[in-house]
């Protein structure tokens, strides 16, 4: 019994012993600068079970998440509303543009939909109507223009009468004023004048006619002119009003707002109808027929034919890799390590999210995010923010630590690979 009594003992001891060493490393104790890969520690870490490791140099080894290159959809709907069809089915594979779920409003809004598209229907009738008025305002505008010219034409037919009514006065009265010199021309008696007073009293009532006559013609030229320009002002003013008319049409049918008022109404009858953004597979399902929507979406879709490593990167680690090098990932719930290549190297150092299942790891590190575009492999399907490990070789013509003394006996018990740092 006391020979196993002290093996248990020696067995806690040296537990313990190792605790404090990795507490140690932890609370920032000095480590040796050389970067050391699993392999060349001798042991076998449980970080470094199953991992890939392409080649035989040091690697850093970080964890990291898998998730589709273009993340993960989320398909909301208007909160408050009802969901009143949900067409697919969880693991369903979609094409972009089908549709994934009708929403209990879809029927109120098809109604605002038709009411405004008959709106604008009447609208244009009316803007017709309104149309074919003006013209014809326009076009009888237009034909009081052309009497006004025909009373033109005969004005200047009465005006060629006025003319012949002062020709025909002036030698009336000429008649009359030789008349009347023959007859005080002679000193005849009484009774025996050549001009008698029958024939100079006619003279002069033919001569007072045409007077009369010719004063009456230009009363009515006068009357005739006056009336021609009230014509032409009338057909004027039936043209402008004419003009008037049809300029104010788009003030009085509002056909753009109603043509908007129909887009916004068949937007948000498109709003009722979700439909795939782009190509991939229903991953998650929230709600289900009769369902109300709240700001959880409905359910969630993500292309997992090309899927990411997203790589939490020590700090310290982010000069030794490189874009465009060859990395590894591996989990023990892979078939397989995966191979990808780096395409992208953040700039902004922040807190991780991905924490190991150690519960003596660090659970506060300033890491660099980077991204691993995996090779296409069954293995990831399905396994979206799997946790796993990355490896990335070290760039050869990267910047590393300068090369330390010889560490004294207990320094391999403090050194550790950018491996196991990252796994803390």
């Amino acid at each position: 019994m006391k020979w196993m009594l002290t093996v248990i003992v020696a067995a806690v001891a040296s537990s313990l012993a190792t605790w404090a060493i990795m507490r140690q490393q932890d609370w920032g104790q000095p480590t040796s600068p050389k970067t050391i890969a699993p392999h060349e520690t001798g042991r076998e870490t449980p970080e470094s079970v199953g991992a890939c490791a392409p080649s035989t140099g040091p690697n850093v080894a970080a964890l990291a998440r898998l998730e589709p290159e273009n993340g993960v959809i989320s398909i909301n709907g208007t909160p408050g509303d009802r969901l009143d069809d949900l067409k697919v089915h969880l693991g369903e594979q979609v094409h972009e543009g089908q549709e994934l779920a009708i929403l209990e409003s879809r029927t109120l809004r098809q109604g605002e939909l038709e009411l405004a598209e008959t709106q604008l229907a009447e609208a244009r009738a009316r803007k017709i109507a309104e149309e074919a008025y003006a013209d014809a305002a326009l076009g009888e505008a237009d034909l009081a223009e052309e009497q006004a010219q025909l009373q033109k034409l005969d004005q200047e037919a009465h005006q060629k009468k006025v003319a012949g009514l002062m020709a025909a006065y002036r030698s009336s009265q000429d008649d009359l004023e030789r008349l009347k010199l023959v007859r005080h021309s002679q000193n005849a008696a009484p009774g025996e004048h050549i001009v008698s007073d029958q024939q100079l009293a006619h003279q002069e009532l033919a001569t007072n006619k045409a007077r009369n006559e010719l004063e009456a013609a230009i009363d009515e030229s006068k009357k005739l002119q006056e009336s021609i320009d009230l014509a032409y002002r009338q057909a004027r003013a039936k043209r402008k009003t004419a003009e008037a008319n049809r300029a104010r049409i788009p003030s009085l049918v509002l056909i753009d707002s109603l043509e908007k008022q129909v887009e916004l109404a068949r937007r948000r009858v498109e709003l009722t109808t979700l439909k795939a953004p782009s190509d991939g597979e229903i991953v998650r399902i929230f709600l289900n027929d009769g369902d109300t929507l709240t700001q959880q979406p409905i359910l969630q879709m993500a292309d997992i034919s090309r899927m990411v490593a997203v790589v939490e990167v020590y700090e310290d680690d982010v000069r030794h890799i490189r874009v465009d090098a060859e990395a590894c990932v591996d989990s023990k719930a892979l078939a397989s390590p995966l191979s990808g290549k780096v395409t992208y190297i953040g700039n902004m150092v922040a807190k991780n999210s991905v924490v190991g299942l150690d519960p003596t790891a660090s659970t506060d590190r300033r890491v660099v995010e980077a991204r691993i575009l995996l090779r296409p492999s069954a293995s990831t399907r399905a396994l979206i923010n799997l946790q796993v490990t990355a490896h990335i070789p070290i760039d050869g013509k990267a910047e590393t630590a300068p090369a330390a003394a010889e560490a004294p006996p207990a320094a391999p018990a403090q050194t550790t690979s950018l491996e196991t740092r990252d796994r803390e």
